[in-house]
């Protein structure tokens, strides 16, 4: 059985084995390695919108994982959810803030879901933060189709998701951990808070998978 396992792990290293986006260099899993991964780290927290509490941004906004990003949202490129699933993983290991009473991912509004065939940001962080017990997706959902946010300008964001949200269940009280892909002027996440403190949430902060520091606006 041993030698089984030992020839199974094998096989898999050299017929399926990733390297890095950045340095081409193998790694087991996501889209750095080791090394590159600590480079391409952000984590940088930000301030509170209106009705954001605070966010962190997990890793740049630039080169691979913003061409990831834009074949995946743009194109269908389902085979790079599984490595930034993978980066999730890192992420949340990384990120120190704890305790959220849930954890709620942006959602996808039902037509585009369809056409794509998954939730991008739920795809991304399920098996980063499920184990924490507190996942619940299903709490928010897109009750309006919104245009993509790429390209508008900031006022144009914050006017396209108005009211595009609701609440399906209770978060009276709660303190809740909303994950996104992308932060970048954060109207959609602001957006989004609005709405789950209307329904009573107690506080809202945010983890994004990536961040663009200079389009970032208080």
């Amino acid at each position: 059985m041993n030698y089984i396992k030992e020839w199974w792990r094998t096989l898999v290293s050299v017929f399926f084995a990733q390297s890095c986006a950045v340095c081409n260099a193998e790694t087991e899993s996501g889209v750095f390695c080791p090394v590159c991964r600590r480079s391409e780290l952000l984590l940088e927290a930000m301030p509170g919108l209106l009705n954001l509490d605070g966010a962190v941004m997990g890793y740049k906004y630039s080169g691979a994982l913003k061409e990831m990003l834009h074949k995946l949202k743009f194109e269908g490129e389902s085979k790079f959810l599984q490595p930034l699933a993978e980066e999730a993983v890192f992420l949340a290991q990384a990120y120190s803030e704890s305790c959220f009473d849930m954890v709620v991912s942006v959602p996808t509004d039902a037509a585009r879901r369809r056409q794509r065939g998954f939730d991008i940001p739920e795809s991304i962080f399920a098996g980063a933060l499920a184990v924490k017990g507190v996942w619940q997706p299903q709490v928010l959902t897109r009750i309006k189709a919104t245009a993509p946010q790429y390209g508008l300008a900031p006022d144009k964001r914050r006017s396209n998701v108005l009211g595009c949200f609701e609440v399906r269940g209770s978060v009276s009280g709660a303190k809740i951990l909303l994950v996104d892909d992308i932060l970048t002027t954060g109207a959609t996440l602001d957006e989004a808070a609005k709405t789950l403190k209307q329904a009573g949430a107690k506080s809202v902060y945010a983890l994004t998978l990536c961040g663009s520091l200079e389009n970032f606006k208080k």
